[in-house]
């Protein structure tokens, strides 16, 4: 049996892969982190290692599990006249164990990504990328001006981005999006304070095109993602660009061995990478997304990625 474990609400790479299971008439079990604590049925016997969901042992049952995006926010409904920013603190802590004691119960399964990999930090990641014969960008974090000041005279051309990721911010009738951003010494000397939250500065990378690939247990698929201005800090911004086009890539071989030798490094049997083909013809790593969207490169390729997915869990998870 194949288990998902995602979001309860819509999620798209998830209900367009559950569609084909759907479509397949093959077994499977949908377990979001709201079930946990909602209407579903849970039991954890800890001494006899059972994790009953809805009357099915999972631990006995599942053989395959495709994990996608399954941390939520709490939705509980507390009673008033206590201190209920101090309870969801504690239940969340409380969340964070049952879940990882469920993650240990079906660690001996086959995962699509496992729970363990997927927490790798782009900071990290350069630097395997690196070990494996890739190359990214110069790259600093600092917390304050002086650093920074050093940094962006050897690299004008820098760009600042999260460390790790930034969703939207709403405030009143307005939604904010943090992209990844140019800075230069004018921004620089112009902060009030010497020392700061540590920030990722990177040097801007000349580049000819950018390439979105999905990686699915050693298959390549990528996508160069052609914009006519070159000079964008963030493609996302472009993504409701008519200028914009989608066109299927192919990697010279050399550095699909090299993307394929970094992934097993990681033990990352899928993951969305971010590329940039430079004008003079180089390819240069940015990110591995364990759980990356793949959406936009399945329908403007033709990859049909979420059938290829189904498949791939389908393989592994029916006996």
């Amino acid at each position: 049996m194949i288990l998902v474990l995602s979001f309860r609400e819509y999620e798209q790479c998830t209900d367009p892969v559950i569609d084909w299971l759907l479509y397949y008439n093959i077994p499977f079990l949908k377990l979001t982190q709201q079930d946990l604590y909602d209407s579903s049925r849970i039991l954890i016997d800890i001494t006899d290692k059972k994790l009953i969901f809805n009357g099915i042992d999972l631990v006995k049952e599942v053989d395959c599990i495709y994990f996608r995006r399954f941390e939520d926010n709490i939705h509980l409904n507390l009673r008033t006249g206590y201190p209920i920013n101090q309870a969801l603190f504690e239940l969340k802590y409380e969340l964070n164990d049952l879940i990882k004691h469920i993650f240990f119960l079906l660690k001996d399964k086959v995962w699509f990504p496992a729970p363990y990999n997927v927490s790798l930090d782009k900071l990290t990641a350069l630097l395997y990328a690196q070990e494996c014969g890739l190359k990214v960008p110069k790259s600093i974090v600092s917390n304050n001006k002086r650093d920074i000041i050093d940094f962006v005279s050897k690299y004008p051309s820098s760009i600042i981005k999260p460390i790790r990721f930034s969703g939207y911010y709403i405030m009143e009738n307005n939604t904010y999006n943090v992209y990844t951003n140019s800075v230069n010494m004018a921004d620089i000397e112009s902060l009030e304070n010497e020392v700061f939250f540590p920030s990722l500065i990177q040097e801007k990378i000349d580049k000819d095109f950018e390439i979105r690939t999905f990686y699915i247990d050693g298959e390549i698929y990528a996508s160069a993602i052609i914009v006519n201005d070159r000079n964008y800090d963030d493609v996302k911004r472009n993504f409701g660009s008519e200028d914009i086009k989608w066109i299927p890539f192919k990697f010279p071989s050399e550095i699909e061995n090299k993307l394929r030798r970094f992934m097993e490094k990681l033990s990352l049997n899928t993951g969305s990478i971010d590329m940039i083909k430079t004008l003079d013809g180089e390819f240069t790593f940015i990110e591995v997304n364990p759980v990356g969207q793949f959406v936009a490169p399945s329908n403007r390729c033709n990859f049909n990625l979420e059938h290829l997915i189904a498949k791939w869990l389908i393989k592994h998870g029916t006996r």
